[in-house]
């Protein structure tokens, strides 16, 4: 990079985290160009959210950020070389579990070329191919997404190739070995979601229509399997997971800008597991429907459903239901309220009861809410 391309992108940088400026392309000349983004938001989070950033679990307000790098340079007639950095700030630790002050880490980190009508090519952190089978009812800010694994699996060491042509999308991706890699439905054992992974690869494929009525109709199917290492990478929980198989099914109607929007989810991740230690399904379902206004407003609500069915073991269920009321004031300054609630999540005790946080760890019980403000640049 060239010393004035480098100054210019540090004086972008600085002048984005320090006041209220708006999505730029900070430098564009012979086929090289440098964008800077990100956003500042506080939120209220209730109590038993998980996300208030404080031991009691008292409601709290939390401030976070996020900055980003878009980069390109034009190689030759058909081929563009492509990168993007991006960070989260200060939010008191990924997905709320840490209580780390003011970190800053890495959300995407990736390089990759631009073929044209052949694809494109990247390599780095992000999520495996089924990631793009889960977006259509990935549509809340705080609390939905009760139904799916592979949301959050954000992982170092991917490969991926996507191709996209006459409403068709293709996605190849391969992960090389690596240590501590988020792993969604990684519950047993002390594991907490992270794991020593051997290889990876995952395939998805998708369809988009023209409009029809209230606007374009999509399908998308996925399949992903992951080996993990026979090391006790982290205490005892990667030696007694083997692998898993996840397949991936999503539907949905319309938009997300103005008018109308529905969207459907079916996955299930399959884990094998060695040992004495007994396989398990995690499964779900997602159900959304939406309304965008022209004034900027837009409600949004779900249902969600997800088991957790253990050989010989645990079969115990949760039921959830998300809303969100959003309002973009600007394009770059939103406000909104989110709530879940529990609708069936299974919760008794004792030696014969169903409980699904004491299986999973994962804690649908309470009815939890969220009030934001975010500015985006």
């Amino acid at each position: 990079m060239k010393k004035s391309l480098l100054a210019m992108a540090v004086a972008a940088v600085a002048v984005a985290a320090t006041s209220a400026a708006s999505a730029a392309t900070v430098y564009d000349k012979d086929g090289t160009s440098l964008a800077v983004y990100g956003r500042i938001q506080g939120v209220v989070y209730s109590q038993d959210s998980g996300k208030t950033g404080n031991s009691y679990g008292d409601t709290g307000l939390q401030g976070s950020g996020r900055l980003g790098l878009d980069m390109r340079t034009q190689l030759t007639d058909g081929i563009a070389a492509f990168a993007k950095a991006e960070w989260e700030m200060a939010d008191n630790g990924e997905r709320g579990g840490d209580r780390d002050d003011d970190h800053f880490k890495s959300r995407y980190l990736w390089v990759g070329a631009d073929f044209g009508v052949f694809g494109q090519l990247k390599a780095g952190k992000f999520e495996d191919a089924v990631k793009y089978v889960l977006l259509p009812t990935d549509i809340f800010d705080d609390f939905g997404c009760n139904g799916q694994l592979d949301n959050d699996d954000k992982r170092d060491g991917m490969f991926m190739y996507t191709w996209s042509g006459y409403g068709f999308t293709a996605n190849v991706s391969y992960q090389t070995a690596k240590d501590t890699q988020l792993v969604d439905g990684a519950w047993l054992k002390g594991a907490k979601e992270r794991l020593d992974i051997n290889d990876a690869y995952a395939v998805s494929v998708g369809y988009q229509s023209p409009d029809v009525l209230f606007g374009p109709i999509g399908v998308r199917l996925g399949y992903a399997h992951t080996d993990f290492q026979d090391d006790a990478g982290v205490g005892l929980a990667t030696s007694c997971y083997d692998d898993y198989d996840q397949v991936a099914a999503s539907l949905y109607w319309g938009s997300l800008d103005v008018g109308p929007y529905v969207g459907a989810l079916y996955q299930f991740r399959d884990f094998g597991m060695t040992g004495t230690i007994e396989d398990y399904k995690v499964q779900g379902a997602e159900f959304v429907v939406a309304y965008g206004f022209e004034n900027g407003v837009s409600l949004r609500a779900g249902y969600n459903w997800m088991n957790f069915d253990q050989d010989k073991g645990a079969d115990v269920d949760a039921h959830t239901l998300p809303v969100i009321a959003m309002y973009n004031v600007t394009p770059n300054f939103r406000v909104w309220a989110e709530a879940r609630f529990d609708v069936g999540t299974d919760d008794d005790t004792g030696v014969n009861g169903k409980n699904f946080k004491e299986a999973t760890t994962q804690n649908f019980e309470e009815n939890v809410y969220s009030v934001g403000a975010r500015y985006t640049f």
